[in-house]
């Protein structure tokens, strides 16, 4: 057809706080919210961002962007402080 399907790899941080991201389609590089509280394999659409129908160049398909979170096998010693402050408030909250 004429969807598109690319991967976006972004970082847990983004992924829990969102992130204008750049995505490369037909027409070049294109800016794209990834939203606060993206989940892993999540996919988002840009509508006609798709390759153009032969013979219509009006329409166009959809490119879909199935979002990879990274998650680091490694932190500092302040990146693991942090997270497990963050740990506690949501803790407390619970």
């Amino acid at each position: 057809g004429n969807t598109i399907h690319s991967d976006a790899k972004i970082s847990y941080i983004d992924a829990i706080l969102g992130k204008q991201i750049k995505v490369k389609t037909v027409d070049g590089l294109v800016d794209m919210k990834v939203p606060k509280g993206t989940q892993p394999e999540t996919t988002l659409v840009m509508r006609n961002r798709g390759i153009p129908t032969l013979g219509n160049s009006d329409q166009r398909g959809d490119h879909h962007v199935h979002v990879k979170v990274i998650i680091p096998k490694e932190i500092s010693e302040e990146e693991q402080k942090l997270i497990e402050e963050v740990r506690k408030l949501k803790e407390e909250k619970a």
